[in-house]
């Protein structure tokens, strides 16, 4: 009994944090997948279609990570398309502790607690996270800056995350847009890489490329037979002269990230900016503060994948802005982290400017959550157009 007590009270804290987090990723991800809307879009129904059947996904293995977990849910369990916002949802939660793990390397325990709190409950996120296509997949730029990280950290048991890294590398490519997002990574990083690999056994070389090779076996096969599905896999529009007006749609992107006009009810609350004006400025900072302080390789991969990002986005193909909100918001973490600590070196041992200044940015992050959620629980299903989007019936 005494034992039990002692486990007990040394572990209250971590238990009570495990369960409210359990609790706030069920209401934030979970909690009325299925009421929230009055119905489902033809992008979900066109998905649950696909994901139906495995041949289909032979057939166009486009998000086929998120489409094969969709498969076996309905496999298993039953024929609802509610699994397939269940199976994004749950991609959701994976993103969000992923996004967590990278800014705890970088920053502190508070920065990256608010940081995920931010990121988490962005309407951005939440739109992409709780709707039944793979388009969740695109946020896999952070499985690439996470990459980056752990094969920078880990010196001694970088051969077998190595074989970790060309699993997630051949599974990225079955996501529109992020063979690009490899190449530029790959090319930033050439030189430490190539340094890498000169240490590193023959056989783990070979096993690297054999595990590649293998992993899109199927995506070359259908390419075969489809050789359209080249331009999905770049992100890129079936018809090129769309390129033309390359310009004019990074303009209107800026204007959707910052301002309004963002038009796609299916993803967003029609006429609002992606970002709240603290965002915006903490993003601002974050940018200003990686650049100022001269060029790392990491301000300059998060600036060359954001700049992609808004380029493949602005091409008019199937990349959307899930693989732009998660760079954002790296961004953000930064620009908050710069503003505390700069608030920390102005006033060290001033007790009550030190609370003044922390609690004023935790009421500017709180009204920055508040609105987010608002927007997406409470605006964006009362909108005339999202009710126009989702009014198919559910099979």
């Amino acid at each position: 009994m005494d034992t039990t007590k002692k486990i007990f009270f040394r572990s209250w804290r971590t238990t009570l944090l495990i369960a409210s987090l359990t609790v706030v990723i069920y209401l934030l991800y979970f909690g009325r997948l299925s009421t929230l809307l009055p119905g489902y879009s033809s992008a979900e129904l066109a998905t649950y279609t696909q994901a139906s059947n495995w041949h289909h996904i032979a057939a166009n293995p486009i998000n086929a990570p998120y489409t094969l977990v969709v498969w076996l849910f309905t496999a298993v369990l039953h024929h609802n398309a509610i699994v397939t916002r269940l199976v994004a949802a749950s991609f959701g939660v994976g993103l969000t502790l992923l996004f967590f793990a990278i800014i705890r390397q970088w920053y502190s325990f508070r920065v990256a607690f608010l940081g995920t709190l931010l990121f988490a409950t962005s309407s951005g996120f939440l739109h992409f996270a709780r709707l039944g296509t793979g388009q969740v997949l695109q946020m896999s730029t952070l499985a690439l800056i996470a990459c980056m990280v752990w094969y920078h950290r880990e010196q001694h048991s970088h051969r077998f995350i190595g074989y970790w890294l060309a699993a997630i590398l051949a599974l990225l490519w079955y996501v529109p847009g992020m063979v690009w997002f490899e190449i530029v990574g790959t090319l930033i990083l050439f030189k430490y890489a190539r340094n890498r690999w000169r240490h590193t056994q023959v056989k783990h070389t070979i096993g690297w490329a054999a595990l590649f090779l293998l992993l899109i076996t199927p995506l070359i096969i259908a390419v075969i037979r489809h050789p359209h599905l080249l331009f999905v896999i770049g992100g890129l529009p079936q018809n090129l002269s769309a390129a033309l007006h390359t310009v004019h749609n990074v303009h209107a992107a800026l204007f959707a990230v910052t301002t309004h006009d963002y038009t796609s009810s299916l993803l967003w609350l029609v006429k609002a900016p992606l970002f709240t004006v603290t965002e915006l400025v903490l993003g601002a900072l974050g940018l200003y503060s990686y650049w100022h302080t001269g060029i790392s390789t990491r301000a300059l991969f998060l600036t060359s994948m954001a700049v992609l990002s808004l380029v493949l986005i602005s091409l008019g193909g199937e990349v959307t802005f899930a693989c732009f909100i998660p760079i954002v918001y790296l961004f953000v973490i930064h620009g908050l982290r710069e503003l505390t600590s700069q608030w920390l070196t102005v006033f060290p041992r001033n007790p009550i400017a030190k609370f003044v200044g922390i609690a004023v940015i935790c009421i500017m992050l709180f009204f920055s959550v508040v609105y987010q959620i608002r927007t997406y629980f409470v605006a964006w299903p009362h909108s005339v157009a999202t009710l126009q989007t989702f009014d198919l019936k559910r099979p």
